[in-house]
């Protein structure tokens, strides 16, 4: 619990930070005046002035803020009671200067994940492999329509897909509604309706689709029926009783009828054929060898221009995937359940720093894309809403007053109060017990 806080504090702080530090640089750069640099929120605790400028460390450290009179009257641009207006700043200093701030975070975004990669970045192997069809499970939403295994799925409602991670994510955002899969079968192409299933508590789709997975043991548990008979880690098994084994989940469909039964497997290991024989143990009716099925992953460590090659492709489809699914969240097409907020993102900034730095660094990378983005969006209070009122001004050749300007930033806060009660709502439910969870809200 304190590893995750802390390390919420130290994605958060250093993310918000970040994301002012691009206001103040532009601010600077445009001879614009910045009155306060806060590190933190609240009690000024500590600071110094220069330049104009009070940098200060304040209480509370979630981030930080700038002061920068002229921007907007979210800037304190009244300096007393029955004071003028602060003379605003030109329009285009305006909007390069909200502009900075979310740029700034996905430049950073990119800088993290290109450091991440070159520090090595664990990814299963399946995930940037072409999205053919492994296993269908048994009695899932795709058992029930035309799909077939050796099937290579080419496009999710009209939008090409080449690779299993955004077949993932098509069907992960899609729980309880429609998706047409385009499927390509022995080079002819015909599209498929499926409806995904809302699992878990965070309402992610599932299908039942599964990729191909080599029949090779990543790991034999001790005590279990494998490890007594013999098998490694690294074995590749190729027949069971002599039918062949193409991949994993012929494990699994050819095992499970044998409980308590002696089979033969036949195993490679290394340049060596082996005969093994082994009893599976029967676990509700269904013959197990305690073998757990693990996808194959991949390390890529890549020297600098590869690495921030790579981060520029990664945000730019990340990108692409952010604003598909606001379009599905607006359209009620994915489910509010799958968006996270500060319990959420502290969960996972735990178990990034758990995982080991690289992980950590690739997952500032991953939330700074998202601050940026989401500062975009043309709400009112948010650096997109002030840009959106820049360019209708702009449009109308002059500026509104300052009392229309405060009265859409209060639609805008409350606004996003509303989102923040929604998203705390959402964490708190999915970190209650499963039996109170159950009673609220299962059935």
């Amino acid at each position: 619990m304190l590893l995750s806080i802390f390390a919420f504090i130290v994605v958060i702080g250093v993310l918000v930070v970040i994301h002012e530090a691009g206001h103040f640089g532009m601010a600077r750069f445009l001879g614009a005046p910045v009155e306060v640099f806060s590190v933190g929120f609240g009690r000024r605790l500590w600071g110094f002035e220069r330049g104009g400028t009070d940098y200060r460390i304040s209480l509370v450290p979630l981030g930080g803020y700038v002061r920068i009179p002229g921007l907007g009257p979210d800037e304190s641009d009244v300096v007393g009671e029955g004071a003028e207006e602060t003379e605003l700043l030109p329009r285009w200093k305006r909007a390069l200067i909200l502009l900075a701030g979310p740029v700034t975070n996905i430049v950073a975004a990119v800088f993290f994940i290109g450091v991440a990669y070159m520090m090595g970045v664990e990814t299963p192997a399946f995930r940037q492999e072409p999205p053919v069809i492994g296993w269908i499970d048994p009695g899932s939403p795709a058992a029930e329509v035309d799909l077939e295994v050796g099937d290579l799925i080419v496009a999710v409602d009209g939008t090409p897909v080449t690779m299993w991670q955004e077949l993932e994510t098509s069907i992960v955002t899609s729980a309880d509604h429609e998706v047409v899969l385009e499927v390509e079968r022995d080079g002819r192409r015909h599209q498929v309706a499926m409806v995904p299933e809302s699992v878990t508590r965070y309402g992610f789709g599932y299908s039942g689709l599964q990729p191909p997975v080599d029949p090779v043991l990543v790991q034999v548990p001790a005590g279990s029926v494998a490890s007594a008979a013999g098998l490694k880690p690294g074995d590749r098994i190729l027949a069971i009783n002599d039918e062949p084994v193409e991949q994993f989940y012929d494990l699994i469909r050819l095992i499970s009828p044998h409980a308590d039964e002696e089979i033969t497997l036949t195993v490679l290991r290394g340049n060596e054929t082996l005969s093994v024989d082994v009893t599976p143990r029967g676990e509700k009716d269904a013959g197990k060898i305690g073998v757990p099925l693990i996808p194959p992953s991949k390390t890529e460590r890549l020297g600098p221009i590869d690495a921030f090659t790579a981060a520029s492709m990664d945000c730019r489809r990340m990108t692409a995937e952010t604003f598909r699914i606001i379009g599905r969240l607006l359209t009620r097409k994915t489910s509010i359940k799958q968006v996270s907020g500060p319990i959420g993102i502290a969960q996972i900034s735990g178990e990034a720093a758990r995982s080991g730095l690289d992980s950590l660094i690739w997952f500032m990378g991953l939330i700074s894309l998202q601050l940026g983005i989401f500062n975009l969006l043309p709400i009112p209070i948010l650096d997109g809403g002030h840009l959106t009122i820049i360019a209708f001004e702009s449009a109308i050749r002059r500026d509104f007053s300052l009392k229309v300007k405060e009265r859409i930033l209060e639609v805008g806060f409350y606004a996003l109060i509303l989102l923040m009660v929604v998203v705390l709502f959402n964490d708190i439910v999915k970190i209650l017990p499963t039996g109170i969870y159950n009673f609220f809200f299962a059935g």
